[in-house]
């Protein structure tokens, strides 16, 4: 190991050395990952010691299957609707009466803790949209470490579009701390400005980059690291100036991002926790209470917010607009919705007519590159 290492990053390393169990094994490794300064001269090891601990994760998963004498075990949720968003907090935080409000589903409710034992879904209506939100068993200190179902939980939480995260008023600051460090422990972060570079596999259209600052290697050579590493179609965005060494730690890269919304509950019972909350923690969030409803009226909007995502309504030549949207991710360009509607359309693609916010007048003639905004209406014509 490198010499440079700070105090901490030794003594973490010591632990995971001379740790005994799979769990403190995990821990204390992902305590060694995180206390290791990020800079070149420690990034091949960094990347090995990802690695590591993804094999330990495994096997610890391994290790319960067997125990429990099934190849499953696992929490597993459908996806259905606009998006999936997963219900996130601690014990008696109301994760359930959330759901129960602004759902269908049937969904128990109790005042004994750990009361949700699987994954419950429930459809939240959202004007012409429909979300998924899914309550989930309570996240705890250790859960990152695959303890009881804390492994099934954060893999419920990475197949998700997008978190809630539920907060009780009588404590939202610490229960907030606890959330967010299970998350980051299990390789899952909620600050977009911790991912520079953010790739996403697609299904077709080759490889795409958008960048907000400057690349310091050929684009071709971003095309060649990709497809080595059997990456044929994504989407790479890059938040900053980026090279050739950041793509390649960014397709080892183990935290995901999800954009979050947090929520502070029971707001009846302690209506100062929202105003505390954004003086302690610096964080935005919604007050509601799950027992009067308030606040509760505003999720749909917010989730629509959070995910960042638009609204485009297809329309054939000469006929009427599509009463289903097509939702996209803000930033979507005419040829992405051609991509997505059939792949005749993108291949053949001419121009393009749209009504909406981005027209400068109704059925503007435009190019594949046009930018799109929620609520317009795209007529594509081909060639």
């Amino acid at each position: 190991m490198p010499a440079n290492l700070p105090p901490q990053a030794r003594a973490a390393e010591r632990k995971y050395i001379e740790a005994k169990t799979l769990p403190e094994k995990i821990r204390y490794l992902q305590e060694f990952i995180s206390s290791i300064p990020e800079h070149k001269g420690n990034e091949k090891m960094r990347r090995y010691l990802r690695r590591r601990l993804a094999e330990l994760k495994e096997e610890l998963e391994e290790q319960k299957k067997r125990k429990s004498g099934s190849g499953g075990g696992g929490f597993s949720v459908k996806k259905e609707g606009a998006a999936q968003v997963v219900l996130v907090g601690a014990t008696g935080s109301g994760k359930s009466s959330i759901l129960a409000y602004t759902t269908n589903a049937k969904v128990e409710v109790g005042d004994y803790q750990f009361t949700t034992k699987e994954p419950v879904p429930g459809m939240l209506d959202f004007e012409d949209l429909q979300f998924q939100l899914v309550d989930t068993p309570a996240i705890f200190e250790g859960a990152s470490y695959g303890l009881s179902w804390g492994s099934q939980l954060m893999s419920v939480i990475r197949n998700a579009d997008g978190l809630v995260i539920v907060l009780d008023g009588s404590d939202p600051v610490s229960q907030y701390g606890m959330v967010i460090k299970e998350l980051g422990m299990a390789g899952i972060t909620t600050d977009r400005s911790a991912r520079k570079i953010e790739i996403e596999r697609t299904t077709g259209g080759g490889i795409q980059i958008a960048c907000t600052g400057r690349i310091s290697c050929r684009v071709e050579e971003i095309d060649k690291i990709l497809k080595e590493a059997g990456v044929r179609n994504a989407i790479v965005r890059i938040w900053g100036d980026a090279g050739k060494e950041d793509i390649m730690g960014a397709l080892e890269q183990t935290k995901s991002y999800k954009p979050s919304l947090l929520l502070i509950n029971k707001v009846d019972v302690y209506p100062g926790a929202l105003q505390e909350f954004k003086k302690l923690a610096g964080r935005e969030a919604l007050g509601v209470s799950a027992r009067t409803g308030e606040g509760l009226g505003s999720l749909g909007r917010e989730i629509f917010r959070m995910l960042g995502i638009i609204r485009v309504y297809t329309k054939e030549v000469g006929g009427e607009p599509a009463k289903k949207p097509i939702v996209m991710k803000q930033g979507a360009k005419v040829i992405d919705v051609a991509k997505v509607v059939h792949s005749h359309l993108y291949k053949n693609f001419k121009i393009a007519r749209i009504w909406g916010p981005s027209a400068k007048y109704d059925a503007e003639k435009v190019g594949a590159d046009h930018e799109l905004a929620d609520g317009d209406i795209v007529e594509i014509r081909i060639k």
